[in-house]
Order: structure tokens, then sequence, then C-alpha cells
């Protein structure tokens, strides 16, 4: 994970332990929040879950 997205956590991202599984939670939120993008990141201790602006800019990480 790179430092510019560990400086933007403010709560305590959302975790998977597999890569499906986040990719599968990925479609939940797509489904719920269609104004933005959703991409699935690999941590140091699991998959996360990115909330993109349309641009493709970050905007936060999905939260527990």
């Amino acid at each position: 994970m790179s430092r510019a997205f560990t400086r933007e956590m403010d709560g305590r991202p959302l975790l998977r332990s597999t890569e499906v599984g986040a990719k599968s939670m990925a479609d939940v939120y797509r489904a719920i929040e269609p104004d933005f993008a959703f991409e699935v990141r690999q941590g140091r201790d699991g998959w996360m879950i990115a909330r993109l602006k349309k641009d493709g800019s970050f905007d936060s990480w999905v939260e527990e």
C-alpha cells in the first residue's frame, strides 16, 4: 500500500482476507453508490476497497 493511501485513511478500512471476497463486496458497493467507482487493493493485513471519484482520483476507503 502506498504512503499516499495510508495518509488518506481516517477510520478503519473494511478488510477482506481474500481478493475474491473483496471483489464481491466491491460489487455490492457499486450497486449502492453508483456515483463512485470501486477498486480492490491489497494492503498489509488483507484486501481493501478504495472508493474512487469518477475521474479516477482517490476519495476514501470503504470503512467498517
